[in-house]
């Protein structure tokens, strides 16, 4: 029998999920067991189902904090390709641009940096506007050498804005890992450096910053699958969670 830690992540409603990330990165994903656009597809594309939406923004304040009210809506990966997209704004890249020619980057790179945002998740509230990032075990970088949280916060600023919401901001990683590490470190840095970092968005000391472990988040949607409606069991999904410890 195949080793658990090497077979595919089963994945609820399979069809819609190919249709949503495109032929080529759902392919890409069931190749790996452990693929962060699985965990996010699963997790919380099956807790917008929740028959409960008091509760559900309830447990989604974990990301978006307190004022995080009903109703609750969930999209995944927006900003880039799908709408509402999300761009970093001209303080920023003016910042980035710098940076990267100073360190020797070409005209391709520059043009890079100005390629819209990618959020693997969106919540949105009333009031709110959560971006969560996730990652498993590596931190990922932001296009063409931006920085992947600091971009997050200063597009989230510039869209929350226009929405008229406050913006959270939160990441989600394999709790032990290297991407805990310097994920959470960065983070308590940008806590009490934001207005620093960021001189142009003079919103960025109201934004708020959360971190959480997909083993914490496992939990959470354990507790509540009986009220999520699934296409079947999920037994074979928390197994294989279980089995590659994320659980």
């Amino acid at each position: 029998m195949a080793n658990t830690k090497t077979k595919p992540m089963p994945v609820f409603w399979p069809d819609k999920a190919r249709a949503e990330l495109g032929d080529a990165r759902y392919e890409a994903a069931l190749r790996d067991p452990l693929s962060v656009d699985l965990l996010n597809w699963n997790i919380f594309q099956s807790l917008e189902t929740h028959q409960d939406q008091d509760w559900l923004a309830y447990r989604l304040q974990m990301f978006g904090g307190t004022d995080l009210a009903p109703p609750v809506r969930m999209q995944l990966w927006t900003g880039r390709a799908t709408d509402p997209r999300m761009e970093p704004s001209r303080g920023y890249l003016q910042a980035a641009d710098a940076r990267a020619r100073e360190a020797g980057a070409t005209d391709e790179d520059i043009a890079r940096l100005r390629e819209p945002i990618e959020v693997p998740v969106r919540i949105e509230s009333p009031d709110v506007l959560c971006l969560v990032h996730t990652v498993l075990d590596r931190t990922d970088r932001g296009t063409a050498g931006r920085d992947r949280l600091l971009e997050l916060i200063d597009g989230g600023i510039e869209h929350a804005r226009r929405l008229g919401k406050q913006l959270a901001v939160a990441v989600v990683y394999r709790a032990g890992s290297q991407a805990a590490t310097e994920l959470s470190g960065r983070l308590n840095e940008l806590r009490g450096s934001l207005a620093q970092e960021l001189p142009h968005q003079p919103k960025a000391k109201d934004v708020q910053l959360r971190d959480i472990s997909w083993q914490q988040l496992v939990r959470v949607w354990e507790s509540e699958m009986s009220y999520l409606d699934l296409p079947g069991s999920p037994k074979a999904f928390l197994s294989h969670l279980k089995a590659n410890d994320l659980y």
